[in-house]
């Protein structure tokens, strides 16, 4: 199956929903999960653009990351950093991630939010 625009439009949602109900029901942790559910909801939007714009998304990390880089420089650096802070979240720091670094995600987010609109 392709995914289809609407699919990463409802994906993204989703994970930024997902984000939201981590953060009602675990404000003081789960922080490790709420920085890849904020990427996660980013991964979407990006993949969603270049699927708009080009009729593909990227199939890995590192392709997205290539086209990333060379096609939407208005967003590059807060991706670049929001992918880190989630790999750093993911295979590095897990529950010892901080509020302030999720705070600093959710921040990457709603820019990124802003220079790519659905």
């Amino acid at each position: 199956m392709t995914p289809t625009l609407e699919w990463y439009r409802a994906q993204s949602e989703y994970n930024e929903e997902f984000y939201e109900w981590l953060q009602t029901v675990r404000p003081k942790d789960a922080h490790d999960w709420k920085v890849n559910a904020l990427f996660y909801s980013t991964l979407h939007r990006v993949n969603y653009r270049f699927a708009k714009d080009t009729g593909r998304a990227p199939k890995s990390h590192a392709e997205r990351n290539r086209r990333v880089r060379r096609e939407l420089p208005r967003v590059r650096r807060d991706y670049m950093s929001l992918y880190t802070a989630s790999k750093r979240a993911r295979y590095r720091d897990g529950f010892r991630v901080t509020d302030d670094r999720r705070k600093s995600a959710h921040v990457l987010l709603r820019r990124i939010k802003g220079n790519l609109p659905f």
